[in-house]
């Protein structure tokens, strides 16, 4: 596990951040998580992570993809997807933010995703019904 050297305000990285699986990994690239707490503070509204770093195992059986921002395991995570029962503002304001160059809005499953994805070339917009 390594530790973020970066404090973040509204976000608690051992908890809300780690993988869901049980497994606590939560390994995170500092730069990406001073975007996440300053896309909190542009919202100025509460965000809830339902899904933050995932090992391998658990992004595999989740349906992600092996190149994913969010695996914590061998690699930094750069994504996280978020919710506050306003999945469209979250989603303008991340795009307009300049912040993420991956912003994909899952509107079935209420949730964004908000990625910094350094291997792709220009920005990634989507909204998926």
């Amino acid at each position: 596990m390594t530790h973020p050297t970066v404090t973040i305000e509204n976000f608690t990285i051992e908890t809300e951040l780690q993988c869901r699986c049980g497994c606590k990994r939560y390994n995170f690239d500092n730069e990406y998580l001073i975007r996440l707490q300053a896309f909190r503070y542009l919202l100025n509204k509460g965000l809830t992570v339902t899904s933050g770093g995932r090992c391998v195992k658990h992004n595999k059986a989740v349906g992600g993809v092996d190149t994913s921002c969010h695996q914590c395991e061998t690699k930094k995570a750069t994504a996280c997807d978020v919710t506050n029962g306003n999945c469209e503002e979250i989603y303008k304001k991340a795009c307009a933010s300049g912040l993420f160059n991956e912003v994909i809005w899952y509107v079935k499953r209420n949730i964004v995703h908000l990625g910094l994805d350094r291997n792709q070339r220009g920005n990634f917009f989507q909204i998926n019904k």
